[in-house]
């Protein structure tokens, strides 16, 4: 039987996900401290997580069939899983979205549909990005202020956007990783 690396990762997570929810009912049954157990649990819940996640980008990245560009993208996803457990056992706080980035399976292949719906949210990405850029600057220019205006930030992610766009349009390989930040949209500041 063979397995794709998304059908793995969401079979151990429902794994990890029911062998949690048991573990918790017994610990509400048997009384104990649940606080300091919940905790426990849920951190070596997460611990467990982020190495079949490690694992699962592995295995894809070694996987024949992927294009070097992928490759790229999975042990990058691996890299974010492993930081994520390094950190996590030596005390340290991992944000929720440093989690699920960490966690996060990209596709191994991209279809014809998906290169065009891509396409269309990275449109739609740079036009908020261009509407949330015009708010600002149209809120300087109401309050006169003396401030010098930087528009870096957005200039950068346009030249980054419009690049993606065009490597997706003439089927080049991109990163999901790019187009995963691309896709954040900047929030205006006004």
């Amino acid at each position: 039987m063979v397995w794709n690396t998304g059908a793995l990762r969401i079979l151990v997570l429902a794994l990890f996900s029911m062998a949690a929810l048991h573990n918790s009912s017994a610990y509400a049954q048997s009384g104990s401290s649940l606080g300091a157990v919940n905790a426990t649990s849920s951190k070596q819940r997460v611990l467990e997580q982020l190495t079949a996640a490690k694992n699962a980008d592995w295995q894809a990245a070694m996987d024949p069939d992927v294009s070097l560009t992928r490759q790229g993208t999975f042990l990058n996803q691996m890299n974010k899983a492993d930081r994520a457990i390094k950190e996590l056992t030596h005390g340290f706080n991992v944000s929720q979205s440093e989690l699920d980035e960490a966690l996060w399976m990209p596709p191994k292949h991209m279809t014809e549909a998906d290169r065009v719906r891509l396409i269309d949210q990275l449109k739609k990405a740079r036009q908020q990005d261009d509407a949330n850029e015009q708010a600002m600057l149209n809120d300087l220019a109401w309050t006169r202020s003396g401030f010098p205006v930087h528009t870096t930030e957005f200039d950068e992610r346009k030249a980054k956007i419009d690049a993606l766009i065009k490597d997706l349009e003439i089927g080049e390989h991109v990163r999901y990783s790019d187009i995963r930040e691309a896709l954040a949209v900047i929030p205006s500041p006004y």
